[in-house]
């Protein structure tokens, strides 16, 4: 297989917490000057953008090995970002259960007054009973006003009431032990109400589709993701038709996780110790054109 892009995850494959996976940098420089298109695809929700960047620099990724942008457009594709354009196309206010650094920096600008929806990220802070059980009631206030205002097929069509940047489960903390990561929330509030989420970073198809876009790839098999989360990176990206996933044995990888027992028997295209032989395998069997 020959690849024309790599998607690359940031959190537990390039970076745990506030440190460079060993090889990283040199990892990441090689595969831009190798001429591939290059989007880093992260679900990271704890910190801003801007935050996230500065972090990024601070580990030693120069814009050699992380460049702000190429041919006019950013490297790192967040789902952050894309849940704001998710909230603004759908004209949502979200109650937010998301850092507040988000909401001054990436939300800056969303109505949040008389909310219409329940938001949820990585939030350490927020995720407590009560901010839990405002969203619950909330949740419920809406589903019953759906359920006596809507015609069946307005029903099928709506808007959803609960929005998740990512429900990862876990990952690799600063103190580069596992934490929880907001799924459990999630999951808890889609029980307790009986509403869906709906998901916007990775797995979403959706997500993947929109990065594959953005770097004017067509053909999902040119392809191949690298990440360390078996759910989001590997089985979204094949679930997506990327023409290959690596998973990565750093950040949250725990023994087994290519065994595919998690992820409805899908494993990955390779398995490999860290990002930097993921690379060197990418750039062995790359096409690259000039386009």
């Amino acid at each position: 297989m020959t690849y024309k892009a790599a998607l690359i995850d940031l959190s537990g494959t390039i970076h745990v917490g506030k440190d460079a996976v060993p090889g990283a940098i040199q990892a990441c420089h090689k595969l831009f000057s190798s001429g591939l298109k290059v989007l880093f695809l992260t679900n990271t929700s704890k910190i801003s953008s801007e935050s996230l960047l500065r972090q990024l620099r601070d580990m030693g990724f120069d814009r050699d090995a992380l460049p702000e942008t190429r041919h006019g457009k950013p490297t790192i594709m967040t789902s952050v970002g894309a849940t704001r354009q998710y909230l603004e196309m759908n004209h949502m206010r979200p109650y937010c259960i998301v850092e507040e650094e988000l909401i001054e920096q990436d939300f800056r600008g969303i109505p949040m007054n008389d909310p219409n929806c329940v938001l949820v990220g990585l939030a350490p802070s927020k995720l407590n009973y009560q901010r839990l059980n405002e969203a619950y009631r909330l949740l419920l206030k809406l589903k019953n006003a759906e359920s006596s205002n809507d015609t069946m097929a307005q029903r099928e069509h709506h808007t959803p009431h609960l929005i998740a940047i990512h429900r990862a489960t876990h990952y690799r903390d600063a103190d580069h032990q596992l934490s929880l990561g907001p799924g459990g929330f999630i999951s808890l509030l889609e029980q307790s109400t009986g509403v869906t989420a709906h998901i916007v970073g990775k797995p979403s198809r959706q997500f993947y589709h929109a990065a594959l876009s953005s770097l004017g790839v067509e053909n999902p098999l040119h392809a191949i993701m690298v990440g360390d989360d078996v759910v989001g990176d590997i089985k979204g990206a094949l679930d997506s038709g990327l023409g290959g996933a690596i998973l990565v044995k750093t950040g949250k990888y725990l023994a087994g996780d290519e065994s595919g027992q998690k992820t409805d028997g899908i494993v990955p295209t390779f398995t490999m110790d860290s990002i930097v032989e993921a690379v060197d395998y990418i750039c062995s069997c790359s096409q690259i054109t000039s386009a």
